[in-house]
């Protein structure tokens, strides 16, 4: 089953598997900005992670004695979201726990995913919810790719409003933070800037970044809840991943605790959490 979501400007499509947001049509522009599933390179146009987000070094996670054999990025992208209330610009989804995921992850949980549609581009609203009578950490994530030339473009970059932490390569889908940080406000994409993997950041609060065009114009912006982003490509395809995390994938050394994972939230009986993004698409910018 899919959703339509429609203004002036933009037509969105989300499919209810994995709350999959599968075509964003510019009509000013005459493109769609999601990348298309493609065999070889990558077969998702933009997934839900949770509750974890990366790759687990041990295949799952400890938790004292517990194990939990969870796979990387978790199971949000393969459960069925259900419609709460939908109109022309907003929908408003809604998935939780079952005998599938209970046996991956003994925990009671539910999330309300909102989409928003604007005149520039769209919000997207995910609330957390512990329905169980215990605590669990948990990680969230969003992982977009956007159908940009940067393989066959030379010069597009990522510049962001205040300087940022990183950036932080991957090397094997794991993460070590130096204890020297980096901090930038420009990243340049280059040919081999994905060969090894996704590159971190952590922006800070109030931050925004902007993937620029080699002519110097903003083609998208964002701004995001998340402590963490990711972006990740495949080196000779014009795919660009956003992903604004609130954790990471795993520390080469990372014991397999879940109290030991860098960016676990703790969520405690009957409370909340939420998390947002923007995107937006500047109309007064050439492509």
């Amino acid at each position: 089953m899919e959703w339509c979501l429609e203004n002036a400007r933009f037509r969105m499509m989300i499919r209810d598997t994995g709350a999959e947001l599968a075509l964003l049509w510019d009509k000013h522009r005459q493109r769609n900005w999601m990348w298309q599933p493609q065999s070889g390179v990558w077969n998702n146009s933009a997934t839900q992670l949770f509750p974890v987000v990366g790759q687990l070094i041990h295949g799952g996670l400890w938790q004292d004695e517990r194990f939990f054999p969870l796979s990387a990025h978790g199971f949000l992208r393969q459960q069925t979201f259900r419609c709460l209330a939908h109109d022309a610009t907003h929908l408003r989804l809604e998935v939780s726990d079952n005998d599938a995921t209970r046996e991956v992850w003994p925990f009671k949980w539910r999330i309300q995913l909102d989409w928003s549609l604007e005149d520039e581009g769209l919000n997207v609203t995910w609330k957390v919810l512990n329905e169980d009578h215990q605590a669990w950490g948990y990680s969230l994530g969003w992982h977009p790719g956007f159908a940009l030339p940067v393989a066959s473009e030379p010069g597009w970059l990522v510049r962001f409003n205040h300087p940022c932490q990183g950036p932080f390569p991957t090397v094997n889908r794991t993460l070590e933070i130096p204890m020297t940080l980096a901090t930038s406000t420009v990243f340049q994409l280059q040919p081999q800037t994905f060969v090894s993997g996704a590159v971190y950041f952590a922006p800070g609060e109030k931050n925004q970044w902007a993937v620029r065009s080699p002519q110097g114009y903003e083609q998208i912006v964002f701004s995001a809840s998340s402590p963490w982003l990711a972006l990740w490509g495949v080196p000779g395809a014009d795919l660009l991943c956003v992903e604004a995390l609130s954790g990471t994938t795993d520390d080469p050394h990372f014991d397999g605790q879940v109290a030991h994972k860098r960016g676990i939230q703790w969520l405690r009986s009957g409370e909340q959490h939420r998390h947002w993004i923007s995107v937006r698409f500047p109309a007064d910018t050439e492509q």
